[in-house]
């Protein structure tokens, strides 16, 4: 995956929550211009994903976060694009890149089961 723009990462997440039915609201922080820090509130108490991006690092980490713990994960922090699965939040496991789109769908998925 090319590196984007924080602003780009902002407008794909913003669509995909927009259709989203679980996504309460968002919390946006943009450090500067190549930092984005997004807290994607969900109808389940104490549930949202954390997204992070930086342009500088191309580090990108979606992460999803109940009762203040990952119990689901996908990034590309050290070891490249990595998933960290339901079944095991601390197991690191080689992905393919991910969109925001394609996390938030296999959260609800997960959610909704």
């Amino acid at each position: 995956m090319a590196a984007i723009t924080s602003s780009h990462l902002l407008s794909e997440l913003r669509n995909s929550c927009r259709s989203a039915k679980l996504v309460h609201w968002i919390e946006e922080c943009i450090v500067d211009i190549d930092v984005l820090h997004v807290k994607v509130h969900l109808t389940a108490s104490e549930t949202f994903i954390n997204v992070f991006y930086n342009l500088d690092t191309d580090k990108t980490a979606f992460a999803l976060i109940q009762a203040n713990r990952r119990i689901y994960g996908v990034d590309n922090a050290k070891i490249g694009w990595h998933e960290h699965p339901f079944s095991n939040p601390n197991q690191h496991n080689a992905c393919s890149p991910i969109t925001f789109a394609a996390f938030l769908q296999a959260v609800e998925t997960h959610l909704n089961n």
